[in-house]
C-alpha cells in the first residue's frame, strides 16, 4: 500500500511539473516578446513626441523603458532558459553567477523607485494648489533619476562580493555565501524594496491622485499633457498591483512557512508555484506600453510617430494653448 501511495505521489508530481513547466514557458515568451516590442515602441513615441521631454512624469516613464528592457532581455531570457530548458549559465560561469542577479536587481530596484516617483509626481501634478504643481519639474526629475540609479548601484555592492559559485558534493551551486546578508536579501530586499514598499506607496498616492482628479476644478486647470501622463501613471499602477500583488503574497507565505514541516508533495507544489510566480513577476516590466495605450492620445501619438519613422511622413501636431502654457505642471 505504501509503495502504491509513493508511486501515485511521484506520478502526480511529474504531471504537475510538466503542466507548470509549459505554463511558465508560455507566460515567459508572451511577456518577453510583448514586453520587448512594447518597450521599443515606448522609446519611439517618447523620442518623437517633444512634449514628453518637458514633463517629469513622462521622463520617469522614458527612463524606466530602458531599465525594463534590460530586465526582460537579461533577466527573463535567462530565466526561460533555466526554468524551461534547464540551461543555467550561473552554474557554468563564476562571473555570471556573481553579476547576473546583482545587475538585474539594480534595474529592478530603480524601476520600482521610479514607479513610486511617478505616482508621487502624478499626485503633485493633480494638486488643487498651483504652488504644489510647480514642484514637479524636469530638472528635479533628472536629479532624482541619477540619484536613484547611483544609490541602488552602491546598495548592490555586497551582493557582488558575497554571491559565488561553489561546489557542494560535486555539484556546482550559485549561492549567497554570507548568512547575514542572505537574511537581509530575503526580509528587506525581497519583502520590502521590490514588493511591499512600492505597492504601499503607489496605492496611497494613486488613491490620492484619483481623489484630486475627481475634483472638476482641478481637472480643468490641468494641461492635456498633464492629464494624459497622470492617466498613464494610474494605468501603470493598476498593472503593478496586478502582477506584483500575487508575487508579494507568495513571498510572504514562503517566509512565514519556512520552518513548517512539509511532505514531498507539498514541497514540490510550492517549488513549482514559486517558479511560476517568479516568471509572473516580470509582468510590470512588460506591460507599460499596453497600459499607456489605454490613453487615446497616446495611441494617436504612436500612429503618428510610427508613420514618421517607417514612411517618412511628417505630421505637424497642433496642441491647445492650455497645453503649451502648462507643460511644466
Amino acid at each position: 500500500m505504501s509503495s502504491n501511495n509513493n508511486t501515485s505521489v511521484t506520478l502526480a508530481i511529474l504531471q504537475l511539473q510538466s503542466d507548470f513547466r509549459y505554463s511558465s514557458l508560455i507566460l515567459g515568451f508572451i511577456l518577453l516578446i510583448g514586453g520587448v516590442l512594447g518597450n521599443i515602441l515606448n522609446i519611439i513615441v517618447f523620442i518623437k513626441v517633444g512634449n514628453y521631454k518637458s514633463n517629469a512624469c513622462s521622463f520617469y516613464m522614458f527612463v524606466r523603458t530602458f531599465l525594463d528592457l534590460y530586465v526582460l532581455l537579461v533577466g527573463l531570457t535567462t530565466r526561460i532558459l533555466s526554468a524551461g530548458f534547464q540551461i543555467d549559465f550561473t552554474l557554468m560561469n563564476r562571473i555570471w553567477c556573481k553579476t547576473r542577479l546583482g545587475f538585474i536587481d539594480i534595474n529592478n530596484e530603480s524601476t520600482y523607485t521610479l514607479i513610486c516617483l511617478q505616482a508621487i509626481d502624478a499626485f503633485i501634478c493633480s494638486s488643487p494648489s498651483a504652488v504644489v504643481r510647480q514642484k514637479s519639474n524636469i530638472r528635479t526629475a533628472g536629479y532624482l533619476v541619477i540619484g536613484t540609479v547611483c544609490f541602488w548601484c552602491i546598495h548592490e555592492i555586497p551582493y557582488f562580493i558575497f554571491q559565488d559559485l561553489v561546489i557542494v558534493g560535486g555539484t556546482p551551486i550559485c549561492i549567497m555565501t554570507n548568512t547575514t546578508y542572505a537574511q537581509y536579501r530575503i526580509y528587506v530586499a525581497t519583502l520590502g524594496i521590490v514588493t511591499t514598499i512600492p505597492i504601499t506607496v503607489i496605492s496611497i498616492f494613486g488613491f490620492l491622485t484619483v481623489r484630486h482628479m475627481k475634483t472638476i476644478g482641478v481637472t480643468r486647470t490641468l494641461s492635456s499633457l498633464t492629464r494624459q501622463t497622470i492617466s498613464m501613471a494610474l494605468f501603470q499602477i493598476v498593472a503593478v498591483l496586478t502582477f506584483n500583488g500575487p508575487y508579494t503574497a507568495w513571498q510572504i507565505y514562503s517566509v512565514i512557512t519556512t520552518n513548517v514541516v512539509k511532505d514531498t508533495y507539498r514541497r514540490a507544489v510550492e517549488q513549482l508555484i514559486a517558479s511560476f510566480a517568479a516568471t509572473y513577476s516580470y509582468g510590470p516590466y512588460a506591460s507599460s506600453f499596453y497600459c499607456y495605450c489605454l490613453s487615446k492620445r497616446f495611441r494617436n501619438q504612436l500612429i503618428v510617430s510610427f508613420k514618421e519613422l517607417v514612411c517618412g511622413i511628417r505630421t505637424n501636431q497642433v496642441f491647445p494653448n492650455t497645453q503649451r502654457s502648462r507643460t511644466q505642471n
